[in-house]
């Protein structure tokens, strides 16, 4: 195996890597901005649930 073959897989070991973390940090991202939303529809479920209950 040549000096730049072992390079090349090198390489390419360090774009997969890249391409995880990418990938992650999207995901997180993604997950983040919809808790903001998911948060909000159960604050106005539970709104709901206490205004109909009678207790205002």
């Amino acid at each position: 195996m040549g000096l730049i073959s072992k390079m090349r897989k090198i390489n390419d070991k360090g774009q997969n890597l890249i391409e995880y973390a990418l990938v992650a940090s999207i995901v997180t991202a993604a997950v983040v901005a919809m808790s903001t939303y998911v948060f909000r529809s159960v604050q106005a479920t539970q709104q709901m649930i206490y205004e109909e209950s009678g207790r205002e």
